[in-house]
């Protein structure tokens, strides 16, 4: 397997961020991150290169994936199976949400994430979400503050992962709880507000409920693409068929019939590639889903069904099988005037 490392790309006069990213053929997203995070002050990358910026620095299988080299054909097999790492791995988060063509928000953080123990029947990783920022700003409303401080006491959050890569329990619940209740009295105090006092009843419940705590992770893209069961058997065609569900404008959940396909071969840089393709079997309204409803009337005249369909991808290192990065769309029709996307990019640092 060839070394992956940090290297430069230069800059051409007219390259902007958008065409260098196109280049590369990578997410402009992940090349700031990846470029940011060795780069000084005054050459980080913002919404466009700075001026004086003559190249920045890119991982080598970037550049290797642009090689006119002849691609060597190396076959991935049918079982896809995970090793643990026990030297945590770094990731970013990005999520956008577009009503439209038009960007509502965005929400960026990183992770952390490691492996604590391996046994027979599970793998324990443990999670460590860090600063979260919408539209590129900390939290500064004071109930967004609440939200995100209350969110805080969940990590770092251990959990019991089934060798396909689900989430089946959180090993350290009780920890978190104790947490939880260590810093619920702080809170309470300083937020005094009968918003908050609301909030901060609904947060007691679900750090007390360990079934309700999942819940909470499944509605969030991060968790839900990143333990998806991709550590597979994958038969002849190297497609496998499930249900799973996935969150519905991030507020419930909804199921999607979904089709996974391991690709035949590597990529030049040694990646193995999984595509996900998802359509949603849930027939129900926006407004049914909205409101949660399960029991519904057999004639229901000019109700409008939800359409929605997704498409990930996921990119492991050859290594260790490790997640390298996840990139998913998920395209709904809520009514024939009102669209909605979310475009989901998780990529290791």
């Amino acid at each position: 397997m060839k070394l992956i490392y940090l290297t430069k790309y230069p800059i051409q006069e007219g390259d902007t961020l958008e065409s260098v990213a196109k280049k590369l053929n990578i997410q402009t997203e992940y090349l700031k991150e990846v470029h940011n995070a060795k780069a000084g002050f005054w050459d980080k990358i913002r919404s466009k290169f700075p001026k004086h910026l003559t190249e920045i620095y890119v991982y080598s299988d970037v550049l290797e994936e642009q090689s006119p080299e002849k691609e060597v054909k190396r076959e991935t097999g049918r079982n896809i199976f995970s090793t643990s790492f026990y030297t945590p791995k770094k990731y970013g988060y990005s999520l956008k949400n577009y009503e439209g063509d038009h960007l509502k928000n965005k929400i960026h953080y990183e992770v952390e994430a490691v492996y604590k123990e391996n046994d027979f029947n599970f793998k324990i990783i443990e999670i460590n979400r860090k600063q979260v920022y919408v539209n590129h700003k900390m939290p500064d409303v004071a109930v967004e503050q609440l939200l995100d401080k209350i969110a805080q006491n969940m990590f770092p959050i251990e959990l019991r992962i089934s060798h396909a890569g689900e989430i089946k329990a959180i090993a350290n619940h009780k920890e978190i709880k104790e947490r939880w209740l260590a810093n619920k009295e702080e809170l309470t105090q300083y937020y005094k507000k009968e918003q908050s006092d609301a909030i901060i009843k609904k947060a007691d419940l679900y750090f007390n409920n360990e079934k309700d705590l999942l819940g909470i992770l499944s509605n969030n893209w991060f968790f839900n693409l990143f333990f998806k069961p991709i550590y597979n058997y994958y038969p002849e065609k190297k497609e496998i068929q499930y249900t799973t569900k996935v969150p519905f404008l991030s507020k419930r959940l909804v199921e999607y019939e979904i089709t996974q396909t391991l690709q035949d071969l590597y990529t030049r840089s040694g990646k193995v590639i999984i595509n996900h393709a998802g359509k949603m079997t849930d027939h129900r309204s926006f407004d049914e889903v909205l409101q949660n409803k399960t029991v519904l009337e057999k004639d229901r005249p000019n109700i409008q069904f939800i359409h929605s369909e997704g498409d990930v991808q996921y990119k492991l290192n050859s290594s260790d099988n490790s997640i390298f990065s996840i990139i998913g769309t998920y395209n709904t029709k809520i009514s024939d005037k009102k669209n909605n996307k979310i475009q989901v990019e998780i990529y290791q640092l």
